[in-house]
């Protein structure tokens, strides 16, 4: 190669100075540095030239500036209305790509016969866009119906490499869509007639009805619990008040089978249990809301299939009481509206040590445990229930009953962190098998939040709930001032999990 350059260079200067007459003279070889920086330069000019140029050639659009829709005329053509809302010209290269959905494998076709029309949309205006698919695609095989799937387009202004490609759904018939199975609809229910009518009169109008509108139990929590403290106030005897002290019950037994669809090794998953100042019906469980019951739950799935998570069912409720504040069997306990003597609690005892003692108290909200999941399901837009689910939530209600059960799984956490033994520590930790947050953090952070908000201190917060997807807890708040969001963040005591956004309380029609 190098012989070549140096004969030709010759010859080119022999001509060059006999038909012009001047003489070129040999200047000093700097060859290969020259030729390194030359060829640098150029590339750098080649690249911002190429680059400018795909900018202004292969315009990107973004999804909110490019509007699809596909209709099949039949006979292999199809027209897609295009609707350019951008700034720019879009101009569609000729070739496609046909995928399925199910699989996202692309159709093969028989060959690159395919014919486009009208592939240039102006910027800011509308057109149709005809292929024909004819002669590259067997229409026979195409035409016939898909079960619950469909095919789609991948289009391109640059050979799908530059900007961007866009998808457009195509149907060659119509395809055979499965029915969903639902499960029945659950409608709401009246309230539990027989624990009313356990409620002292004075309160009974409270629970005759459920209120599912924040604002308005709220309202009714404060005249209920103003009432309380007017009916104990005048009460001749002594009311012990609940405690939630770090006793847990550890639920997670290896033999114990909830739900024989879910892994052996992942049925702690499905139940809960966390310390709450309200039942599922959002009334306060005591006669302040200092008061709070262990409340063991089923987790019941938002879709079918899934079992990480999901929405806590109340399913057992447990107060706990200091021993050396019950001067007397005849020392009242107030629960959910009624008053027992310790004497009457004695038969709902499940756990008792030097400090304290505890009641599994489940009769005194329910009685029936269908009607109950019946109605705590009724309140959720975003709950799947079906038999097999109903069938996981008994396993672990009866489990949970059990008073064998309950009398030998007691223990302490330490200084506020979990134990290394059962179920409750595995609830307890901030972190789930992959790092993000654990439901029991975030069940725990929207209760302590709720709470709040009950308490009145959380005047700005507007609504909050535990977003699965996101394994985080979404706070709307009226407006998004940093003393707010600081307010909020010392809830965080394990970790970020808070997903705070505006949003207006909501007015009264």
């Amino acid at each position: 190669m190098n012989s070549f350059r140096k004969s030709n260079l010759q010859n080119i200067k022999n001509i060059f100075e006999e038909k012009t007459g001047v003489e070129l003279e040999s200047a000093p070889v700097w060859r290969y540095p020259i030729k390194k920086y030359v060829v640098i330069a150029a590339v750098l000019v080649c690249s911002f030239t190429m680059t400018a140029f795909a900018a202004s050639l292969f315009s990107s659009l973004s999804g909110d500036d490019l509007s699809l829709s596909s209709t099949y005329e039949g006979n292999g053509i199809v027209s897609i209305q295009v609707e350019n809302k951008s700034d720019k010209d879009l101009n569609f290269q000729k070739q496609l790509k046909l995928m399925r959905w199910s699989t996202s494998e692309e159709i093969a076709p028989l060959s690159d016969n395919i014919i486009f029309e009208n592939t240039e949309i102006k910027a800011n205006t509308s057109g149709t866009m005809t292929i024909d698919l004819s002669a590259a695609y067997d229409f026979s095989v195409l035409e016939q119906p898909l079960v619950d799937d469909h095919y789609y387009f991948v289009l391109t202004n640059n050979n799908f490499l530059f900007g961007q490609d866009w998808m457009c759904s195509i149907e060659f018939t119509e395809p055979i869509i499965t029915p969903i199975q639902e499960p029945t609809p659950i409608n709401p229910v009246e309230a539990d007639k027989v624990s009313v009518s356990k409620v002292t009169e004075k309160l009974q109008h409270y629970f005759d009805t459920y209120i599912a509108d924040p604002l308005e139990w709220q309202a009714g929590n404060e005249e209920y619990l103003s009432d309380c403290a007017q009916l104990l106030n005048d009460l001749d005897g002594n009311v012990v008040p609940s405690v939630a002290p770090h006793l847990l019950v550890d639920m997670l037994n290896p033999g114990v089978i909830f739900d024989e669809t879910v892994p052996a090794d992942k049925q702690h998953w499905l139940t809960g249990e966390h310390h709450k100042p309200i039942d599922g019906y959002n009334l306060p469980i005591g006669s302040t809301l200092d008061e709070k019951a262990l409340v063991l739950s089923a987790y019941v799935p938002q879709h079918r299939g899934e079992f990480d998570g999901g929405v806590d069912v109340p399913l057992v409720y447990i107060m706990t009481y200091e021993v050396d504040s019950i001067q007397s069997s005849e020392d009242y306990a107030f629960i959910r509206g009624q008053l027992l003597t310790f004497a009457e609690m004695e038969q709902y005892k499940v756990y008792e040590d030097e400090k304290y003692i505890c009641f599994n108290v489940t009769e005194l909200f329910y009685t029936d445990l269908r009607t109950h999941v019946e109605s705590m399901i009724s309140q959720r837009s975003d709950v799947y229930f079906d038999e097999q689910i109903w069938e996981r939530v008994q396993n672990i209600y009866n489990y949970c009953m059990d008073k064998e059960n309950l009398e030998g799984s007691f223990y302490y956490i330490d200084d506020g962190e979990p134990s290394t033994q059962g179920l409750s520590s595995m609830k307890l930790d901030s972190r789930g098998e992959n790092g993000e947050n654990s439901l029991a953090y975030l069940d725990t952070l929207r209760d302590n939040i709720s709470q709040a908000i009950l308490n009145k201190e959380l005047n700005f917060v507007s609504s909050c709930w535990v977003d699965e997807a996101s394994r985080t807890v979404k706070v709307g708040i009226t407006e998004m001032k940093e003393e707010y969001i600081q307010r909020l963040k010392e809830f965080e005591n394990m970790g970020p999990a808070l997903d705070i956004f505006q949003q207006d309380l909501p007015v009264d029609e």
